[in-house]
């Protein structure tokens, strides 16, 4: 990205585990704390950016959101991490979200569609001009992806009952951040794009094993990704 296009990049993942090699890879970095959120603002590569733990769950993500855009004056925000893989996915799969809806959301008796929030739009799209930088350069690197929609809810997703109403005719994943950054990003009108490692399926007998045996790995291949694309962007 040439300085002629200098952007302010806010990155956000839930866990310290999914923050990996990327606030290894920040230099000149200045931190800061809060609302009890530790930010790390400085460059990676050419790119000026700000890197946060948001910690688990929408509240959290949203409010992370909201000061990347409106204290640092990010324009584009990343959010990665890991996710459970509810059909068309594999464990170790990469995601790049296609759309972004809630899965805890019921305003149906007003005539809403399952998981929108009134006066918003049913499900979230990405920034298309990102994404497709996104995939150049996952192409580019010959790093396999998958686009997906992502379900977001406050649970711990261990069998499909859980979530309603979900198109299983095309890949799809579950999680607990991405429509919440999605929802704030797309209220002030800004960049982003959500990318997930897929550390377990759901519904699996080893589900639980698996996560706790994929999450860190399936973390850190997360920030991997995420860095690659910094390195790449245009």
């Amino acid at each position: 990205m040439g300085k002629e296009n200098y952007i302010m990049i806010g990155i956000l993942c839930a866990m310290e585990v999914e923050m990996g090699i990327l606030r290894d890879s920040i230099q000149n970095y200045e931190e800061s704390k809060i609302q009890g959120i530790k930010f790390y603002q400085g460059q990676i590569e050419s790119n000026q950016v700000v890197i946060c733990i948001a910690g688990i769950g929408k509240v959290h993500a949203a409010m992370a959101t909201s000061i990347l855009i409106e204290f640092f004056e990010c324009s584009l925000i990343i959010n990665t991490g890991i996710a459970g893989g509810i059909t068309g996915v594999e464990s170790k799969d990469i995601i790049l979200a296609s759309e972004l809806k809630y899965s805890d959301v019921d305003v149906t008796p007003f005539g809403y569609a399952y998981g929108q929030i009134p006066a918003m739009p049913p499900s979230f799209v990405p920034s298309m001009m990102y994404r497709i930088q996104t995939k150049r350069i996952l192409n580019s690197l010959d790093l396999k992806y998958k686009e997906a929609t992502i379900y977001t809810g406050d649970f711990f997703v261990r069998k499909l009952s859980q979530l309603k109403y979900v198109n299983t005719a095309i890949p799809c994943v579950a999680e607990m951040e991405g429509a919440a950054v999605a929802q704030v990003c797309t209220k002030a009108g800004i960049d982003y794009i959500v990318l997930r490692y897929v550390s377990d399926i759901i519904g699996n007998p080893n589900q639980i094993k698996d996560y706790q045996e994929f999450e860190a790995d399936m973390a850190k291949r997360s920030s991997y990704i995420c860095l690659e694309i910094l390195r790449n962007l245009e």
